[in-house]
């Protein structure tokens, strides 16, 4: 891979099929970028492709070629580089089209394929019961091969999370396998940029959400990311929001659970990362630190339910994931498993925390949401509920009053349900993890009218705000 010390500027649009033609010719135009991760695929968008597939249809996004067929003159070797997980469950067939629409326009267009990792006929021997569709959740050194192998447009299926930013991290500043704070600075990133205008604060933080929020003026991000893995984020210069720590925070804490959050190459210490304001719109993130892959990745299963689609996981071994890639030579390469792997440790604090001084002053019955924000989110088939707050002092007292016993008591449809809590220091965060048993479902909108839960609140922290 090719090594080079400037920060790697990428921005991500979560596009869809209803956005005008021109939204990412729009986007690009004026953002200065080196690669842009162009994010299609929400749940209810697999579940459909899958269908048209089994009738004989495309089995991926061909609003893509619409999208990038408006900006050809913008994408290449002296312009910017397209990842994207458009390719859903035919990743191959959406990179013959691009190549066919980019000759017919005279352009020079080098595509590659990550395999889309679909593995729907063995859904019921890996535990997934009966679903409509199932993938692999593929990690980053397949997007990072075939970017370091000259590919201006890479199109995989539905990796995980994070990959499209962490694979063009992994290629731009060269890193290997071994270079676990590097990559788990860019998990957090990309993490962040995946979950679009959230990180801007624009709309509510759910990524299926923020695909009918404009592409170009709906406050979607953009990271400098350095060659450590630290990384500034700011925003699209002519979108609406603000980047703060507050709006990054929340983006953080989506769908996490414990101190460590496991991506397919690497294992972040999300209890290590460090929120800094550097400027208007201007978030540094730094002090990432990683651990060994895991030894699995995610399997995921998805059925058509009476409300939104049932989502199913299981754990599969790295070496039977089959991850493989298609050059923009045609040549096929299959992409090593990592050779250092580990158990993924226990979700709290590798060491104690010890809380500082509380805040003092007679109670005064307020709002959480007085001196507190609260992030929902969806982790496996349960929610995480986290509240977070701004100040050192806050968090000392946020920690002390929101036990599992508080938590039940402000949320009753917590009732039965499997609990966790977490606490995050760094980020000033308590984080809740519960999960309903087997066969049932959690409560719609569980946890968000919490920020408006009446708690007995230190007079002294009521002036602390953001």
């Amino acid at each position: 891979m090719t090594s080079t010390q400037s920060p790697l500027r990428i921005g991500n649009v979560s596009a869809s099929r209803t956005d005008r033609a021109t939204a990412t010719a729009e986007f690009l135009a004026a953002a200065s970028l080196d690669v842009l991760a162009v994010d299609m695929l929400s749940d209810e968008a697999v579940l459909e492709l899958a269908e048209q597939s089994s009738a004989g249809g495309p089995g991926h996004e061909r609003a893509l070629l619409v999208q990038l067929g408006e900006c050809l003159d913008l994408i290449g070797d002296a312009g910017v580089r397209i990842v994207t997980n458009a390719g859903a469950l035919d990743p191959g067939g959406l990179a013959a089209s691009l190549r066919s629409m980019a000759a017919e326009a005279g352009v020079e267009l080098s595509v590659a394929s990550v395999d889309s990792g679909v593995v729907t006929d063995r859904a019921a021997a890996l535990g997934l019961g009966e679903v409509d569709v199932a993938t692999v959740r593929h990690g980053a050194f397949g997007i990072a091969r075939t970017l370091a192998a000259g590919a201006n447009v890479v199109v995989t299926g539905r990796v995980s999370r994070e990959a499209l930013v962490t694979g063009a991290a992994a290629a731009h500043h060269g890193w290997t396998a071994s270079a676990l704070d590097a990559l788990a600075g860019s998990v957090a990133v990309g993490h962040v940029l995946s979950g679009g205008p959230g990180a801007t604060g624009v709309v509510d933080s759910s990524t299926d959400v923020t695909r009918t929020t404009d592409p170009v003026t709906g406050g979607y991000p953009i990271a400098e990311i350095a060659a450590d893995g630290s990384a500034v984020v700011t925003r699209h210069p002519s979108a609406f929001g603000s980047v703060t720590v507050g709006t990054v925070t929340d983006q953080l804490l989506d769908g996490v659970a414990g101190a460590r959050y496991a991506a397919p190459d690497v294992v972040l210490r999300l209890d290590s990362v460090r929120l800094a304001q550097e400027g208007t719109d201007r978030v540094r993130m730094s002090g990432a630190r990683g651990e060994p892959a895991p030894p699995v990745v995610a399997v995921v299963g998805m059925a058509r339910g009476p409300g939104r689609p049932r989502r199913i996981a299981r754990a599969l071994a790295q070496e039977e994931a089959g991850h493989a890639v298609v050059l923009p030579g045609g040549e096929r390469v299959t992409v090593p498993v990592p050779v250092e792997t580990a158990d993924v440790g226990p979700g709290e604090l590798p060491t104690p925390w010890t809380p500082g001084a509380v805040p003092g002053g007679v109670p005064v019955t307020s709002v959480l949401g007085s001196v507190a924000s609260v992030h929902r989110g969806v982790v496996g088939r349960g929610v995480n509920i986290a509240v977070w707050t701004w100040d050192d002092s806050a968090f000392a007292w946020l920690a002390g009053e929101l036990t599992v016993d508080r938590f039940r008591e402000l949320l009753p449809d917590l009732e039965g349900m499997e609990t966790h809590l977490y606490l995050l220091p760094n980020l000033r965060a308590v984080n809740l993890v519960a999960r309903p048993p087997r066969g049932s479902e959690v409560v719609a909108g569980l946890g968000s009218d919490l920020a408006s839960a009446r708690l007995g609140i230190p007079g002294e922290l009521l002036e602390v705000g953001p």
